[in-house]
């Protein structure tokens, strides 16, 4: 695999926004990040949930999600059993982009990444996160942490290097405060805080420039968390003046953010003098934050509540060999950033990690090679494995309390106290929580309310575990649990809510009580305005209602307070489609997909618009990009055999688009199905007895209309909503009835063995057994209108399975199967591979009970 870059400098800005740099940049006030962005290609990089920066730099650098890499929050139980810690760098349980190019002798450094405590051995220098920190008084020793730095002998000279917040001078703050002489130092210490995070920033400058000027390196990555401090810190003040914001203090701190960025420019120029044209620079955000009227009003009272300042989109510029020049990037993540350093690198991408290349960036089209995994390959040098290391590195207690003051002082954790007990407690169960929001983010949802469900149950009074748990609910069509749980958040609040309100209508919106809905989303918007999402959700009303006009002005109320909402464009553009106003439909669904480009249902409905405006090749395009992001959306395959075979005649292509749906399959059920009182129990009687397995619970025994049992699973009668038991049926028989088989999810491979009756015989059936369950009265009228509604189920039943390439019928006829039980045995078995007892099926038909043989009307 070719190499891209010769060398790659790679800089984090943590919290950098466009929505903040870009005004400066068009002011003229940040020349070089300008610069940068003029000669290569930039974009938003869409962030990840939670949006904790530990575990979201963690992502970065290995291209995997949370919950494979094991990095989960801020803090975590000290070994010792005696409190907690900050989170060290020893959980993460796989290789970062560092550890990969170091086995492959790249020449490799990296500063200040969080979390990197206590620093690794890699080909080059690793400076900790503990670097730049500052636990005494400048007049006392200021001695390095143990562990942070890599290797030992580089220590003394970069120690060197660190700059104390104390030694900072008013020409360092008034940049950042013009009138910093008006502050009561002795009352307000927030120019201390300025101190302290420009020193820090300072620090690890310093030491990039060191490494950057007295090492060879191919590969050198600094993090600088100063950005993030100064918005959590400031951003408030950030004009324009919101009307809680005293004036005096507006008017005070107004410019910290803008010289926070402008300081960073100054970093940047000094970075770019220092390379040259064979160097690929690299500059990322890890998320955004809010500068505008989308920054809230308060900060919830929770860990991580200072995450609510934070928006959904970094920034990410590209630039210098192998990038292209003056290019937009679309639809980037964070978890594409490790797979394109990568290829930069001629290395291959692993299979295992959840990014793409962003190919759309590079120069030159290139062959991606991929591998299953990097994790137990050590190709070279094996020492540069972090599984090989065992160099577990305390920090000092006066250290550590440092670092955790240190996050209490940014709100990213709660003062922990003096019980040990109960600190480590509630440090396991907000990382449990951090943990069930990074499954749900990545679509692992069993496991994430798996871990919601024991918070909630170990802790009913913490408002926010229920109401993720009563969301997950409803995303996965659990709206029995969702409805619990939402009464249970109503009776322990004790008060009207907007947020509740929400959530409640949010829950009746799924339950399909869609004027009920509207009505509660109506009086939100009455007492409370325009809520974050409150349009997006009117208009998702809205559009069930069919009111299509008033949903697309909610939409385009919901894009004028916020122009990023990714979910509002997407259901623009399907609004837009059910119009039928299909160019604007395609608009729509491009801006959601410019901002996050994985979104399979904008990819799929972009296909429905432009192959409604006869746009055949590009929709082809928008349902494969549907089905690269999402292997098992069988839907968007089925369209593009269709398109292939229909409408652009290459049914070569086509045949291979079925053989992969084929080949991605994940398991087969035998299905036994057909209208009610066809013969479905009997058929599965006989499949028992003939050895296969029954996927059943039992819970509907035998009675006087079927004396052998109806051979049910409960959770099979709720598929159109829950198909979570599917797996757990594989190669087993299972009944569905007919009206139900539409909703099998398109990822497994189905034998359907259908019961055909006469429909007057089945109606005349369901009649009597009615009148013996004592639920109708007995009459000789039998209901026409059932009659045409099953024929009608039995034609959708036969178009249906027409056009699912994985799925096969057999029809056995229920008079036949009485009259001639073995030939119909054998039918079956035939059909099911041959391995059935023959005799044992036979015996199990017992004529007697066909008791409803055909009568005229």
């Amino acid at each position: 695999m070719k190499r891209l870059a010769k060398k790659v400098l790679f800089i984090g800005w943590d919290a950098a926004d466009w929505k903040f740099l870009s005004p400066l940049m068009e002011q003229g006030l940040m020349p070089n990040l300008s610069k940068l962005v003029e000669g290569g290609a930039k974009g938003r990089l869409a962030t990840l949930d939670p949006p904790l920066s530990p575990t979201l730099w963690t992502s970065i650098a290995t291209g995997k999600r949370p919950y494979k890499h094991g990095i989960h929050g801020f803090t975590e139980p000290d070994p010792s059993g005696k409190g907690i810690r900050p989170i060290y760098r020893t959980n993460r349980k796989v290789k970062a982009i560092w550890n990969i190019l170091s086995q492959h002798d790249f020449k490799t450094h990296v500063v200040g990444w969080w979390p990197s405590h206590p620093a690794e051995t890699i080909n080059g220098v690793m400076i900790s996160n503990f670097y730049q920190r500052a636990s005494a008084a400048l007049d006392q020793s200021w001695p390095l942490a143990k562990g942070t730095i890599t290797p030992l002998e580089m220590s003394e000279p970069l120690a060197a290097l660190r700059v104390h917040p104390q030694e900072l001078t008013e020409a360092h703050i008034l940049p950042f405060v013009p009138d910093a002489w008006k502050v009561d130092q002795r009352k307000d210490k927030r120019l201390n805080s300025i101190a302290k995070i420009t020193a820090d920033c300072s620090s690890l400058h310093a030491a990039t420039t060191y490494l950057m000027d007295h090492q060879e390196w191919d590969f050198m990555a600094v993090y600088l968390d100063a950005i993030d401090h100064y918005c959590h810190g400031f951003m408030k003040y950030h004009p324009p003046r919101r009307q809680q914001i005293p004036q005096k203090d507006f008017e005070l701190y107004k410019n910290v953010v803008n010289g926070g960025c402008r300081y960073h420019d100054l970093m940047l120029g000094r970075l770019m003098e220092m390379v040259d044209d064979e160097t690929t620079i690299i500059l990322i955000s890890d998320h955004g934050f809010h500068p505008d009227h989308n920054r809230p009003d308060y900060i919830p009272n929770e860990p991580s509540g200072p995450a609510d300042e934070h928006s959904p989109y970094g920034i990410i510029v590209m630039n210098g060999p192998g990038i292209k020049k003056d290019e937009l990037i679309f639809g980037a993540s964070l978890l594409d950033i490790t797979p394109t350093l990568l290829t930069l690198f001629g290395l291959p991408v692993a299979e295992d990690m959840d990014g793409k290349v962003l190919v759309q960036a590079l120069d030159s089209k290139v062959e991606i090679e991929t591998i299953k995994s990097w994790e137990n390959i050590n190709p070279g040098r094996p020492e540069f494995n972090p599984k090989n290391e065992v160099n577990e590195v305390q920090l000092s207690q006066e250290e550590m309390e440092a670092e955790l003051q240190q996050l209490i002082d940014l709100g990213y954790i709660k003062d922990p106290g003096p019980d040990a007990a109960k600190a480590i407690k509630q440090t396991t169960e907000e990382n449990n929580y951090y943990l069930s929001r990074s499954y749900i983010n990545g679509g692992e949802w069993e496991k994430g309310i798996a871990l919601l469900e024991q918070l909630h149950e170990e802790n009913p009074e913490i408002i926010r575990y229920a109401v993720r748990l009563a969301n997950a609910y409803q995303a996965t069509s659990q709206l029995k649990s969702a409805r619990k749980t939402v009464d249970h958040i109503r009776h322990i609040f004790d008060r009207d809510s907007v947020q509740i309100d929400i959530l409640e209508a949010t829950l009746l919106l799924s339950e399909r009580r869609f004027k009920k809905a509207l009505e509660l989303l109506k009086k939100v918007e009455v007492e409370a305005g325009n809520v974050h999402h409150l349009q997006l959700r009117i208009a998702n009303t809205y559009l069930q209602l069919n009111r299509l006009e008033e949903a697309e002005k909610a939409l385009r109320n919901a894009l004028k307070s916020d122009p990023e909402n990714v979910h509002a464009w997407q259901t623009l553009g399907i609004t837009y489609y059910q119009m039928m106003r299909y160019e604007e439909a395609c608009d729509a669904l491009l801006e959601g997909i410019g901002l996050m480009y994985y979104f399979p249902t904008a990819h799929y409905y972009l296909g429905e618009s432009l192959m409604a405006l006869e746009k055949y090749e590009e929709a082809t395009q928008a349902f494969d990009t549907a089905l690269q992001l999402v292997p098992g959306f069988n839907i968007a395959r089925e369209k593009i055999i269709s398109l292939y075979e229909h409408y652009l005649e290459q049914p070569g292509k086509a045949i291979k688009y079925r053989r992969g749906f084929l080949n991605n399959l994940k398991g087969e059920l035998i299905i036994v199905s057909g209208l009610p009182r066809s013969g479905t129990s009997m058929m599965m009687q006989m499949l028992e007895a003939g050895g296969l397995e029954i996927f059943t619970d039992k819970e509907r025994g035998p009675d006087e209309n079927n004396p052998k049992g109806y051979y049910e699973h409960e959770a099979v009668k709720n598929l159109a909503k829950d198909k979570k038991w599917i797996p757990k049926a594989k190669d087993k028989g299972v009944k569905v009835i007919a009206q139900l088989l539409k909703y099998l999810p398109m990822n497994f491979r189905y034998k359907v063995i259908f019961m055909e009756r006469d429909l007057i015989e089945i109606v005349q059936s369901q009649q009597s057994m009615l009148v013996r369950n004592q639920k109708r009265m007995k009459t000789d009228t039998l209901p026409l209108n059932l009659l045409k509604s099953y024929e009608k189920t039995l034609k959708e039943v036969k178009d249906w399975a027409d056009n699912q390439p994985n799925v096969e019928v057999l029809f056995v006829s229920h008079q036949d199967a009485l009259k001639n039980p073995m030939y119909q045995a054998m039918l079956v078995n035939d059909f099911l591979g041959g391995s059935l007892f023959l005799e044992k099926m036979a015996q199990i038909v017992d004529p007697s009970l066909y008791r409803e043989k055909t009568k005229s009307i």
